[in-house]
């Protein structure tokens, strides 16, 4: 299991050889837990493998290559690509390790376009846990069997050549694009962005932005705003003189977007431009936190005796002023976690607030939808 960083929460090495018991997991993921779900491979879980394809025309590559077993084995959508699950030997495991150079070794191994996880050492997260960009994982094949598979003739394991071939390739239109230099698609960045800042860093962060399927690219659009936010010499920037940036997004985005014509992209951007409350990372439910612990406490709760209920009060004020007329999301999970409180306790003091009248409850959320409840507070803001 880990937390939000993709960390282990607890000293995994005792199961990579033997799996925990189910008392263990229970105490895990009882009362107010807020880890996320991993698997570990190799012993532990009967020979279990992950194919880790990064580049989502990677995957599609193979998936076009071997139809049935990409119509069969166990995968899973992430932020950048898909991880296909299955099982191997320990023997054949062994023999793969050899073959990539890594007989002795623990831990994935990397390739070009991903990682392959197999063998001690390894673990991966999945569904329904939530990346750290904010992004959940999703099972596109539901787990229903875990098959067992020859890792070189299923095409999941690159030979040495094919390594070699693809490092020299991947940036070139053998992956359309994906990871495309400026140059490839036929500006040089100091040219084409003048005056703008562009380096590898701003390049591999607009990057992570891209859609890996068709139906993103509204949202993703709107990440790559947020990206750009948080550049300092661009916060400022009137949106229109950002099109370079989002012309180059486009390019990289054609091979799996619906909406080819740039225009369309360019109008979404600027509309986006000017909603961005929060530049990527700058983590705005701790900044508003941070406002409602220094601002005066709202006359409507000196009436509350306990002090992290009248912190609670204070927060959604400051989420109404961010949001303005227009209702705010809180959960109990997230209200909990700010205040460090059991999240059972945030929402009975939820319910209290709404009974109250501090809180209008204008659509109730759902913990089986994962969605959270909407209000509206009702002093002064």
């Amino acid at each position: 299991m880990l937390v939000a960083e993709k960390k282990p929460a607890v000293r995994w090495k005792r199961y990579q050889t033997k799996p925990p018991t189910e008392r263990t997991v229970r105490d895990w993921f009882g009362g107010d837990s807020t880890f996320g779900i991993t698997v570990i491979f190799g012993k532990a879980s009967g020979g279990l493998v992950s194919r880790d394809f990064d580049i989502m025309v990677a995957y599609e590559d193979w998936a076009l290559s071997h139809p049935q077993l990409a119509a069969s084995l166990p995968t899973v959508e992430t932020r950048r690509g898909r991880h296909v699950y299955c099982r191997a030997n320990e023997k054949h495991i062994s023999e793969v390790r050899s073959r990539l150079g890594k007989p002795d070794g623990t831990g994935a191994i990397t390739f070009p376009n991903g990682e392959l996880r197999a063998g001690v050492g390894c673990y991966s997260v999945v569904p329904p846990s939530q990346h750290p960009s904010g992004t959940t994982y999703r099972w596109l094949n539901p787990p229903s069997d875990f098959r067992i598979v020859n890792l070189v003739e299923s095409g999941l394991v690159m030979s040495p050549d094919d390594t070699e071939r693809t490092e020299k390739t991947e940036s070139t239109e053998e992956y359309r694009g994906i990871l495309r230099s400026t140059e490839a698609i036929g500006v040089k960045g100091g040219e084409f962005f003048g005056d703008l800042p562009w380096d590898s860093n701003i390049q591999r962060d607009v990057l992570e932005t891209l859609p890996t399927r068709s139906g993103m690219r509204n949202n993703n659009v709107f990440e790559l705003a947020r990206t750009l936010k948080a550049i300092p010499t661009l916060t400022d920037a009137p949106g229109k003189h950002l099109r370079p940036y989002v012309r180059f997004w486009h390019e990289q985005a054609l091979p799996v977007i619906g909406t080819k014509a740039f225009e369309e992209t360019w109008i979404d951007f600027l509309k986006g431009w000017s909603r961005v409350k929060f530049p990527k990372g700058s983590g705005p439910m701790s900044g508003i936190l941070s406002r409602a612990l220094e601002a005066e406490l709202p006359k409507e709760a000196i009436v509350y005796e306990q002090e992290p209920l009248q912190l609670l009060v204070s927060l959604c004020r400051e989420l109404q002023r961010v949001h303005g007329d227009s209702p705010f999301f809180l959960s109990c999970r997230k209200a909990g976690q700010l205040l460090h409180v059991p999240f059972k306790t945030e929402n009975r003091w939820l319910f209290l607030l709404v009974q109250d009248g501090v809180l209008d409850l204008v659509i109730q959320g759902s913990m089986s939808g994962h969605q959270a409840s909407r209000f509206r507070y009702t002093g002064a803001t």
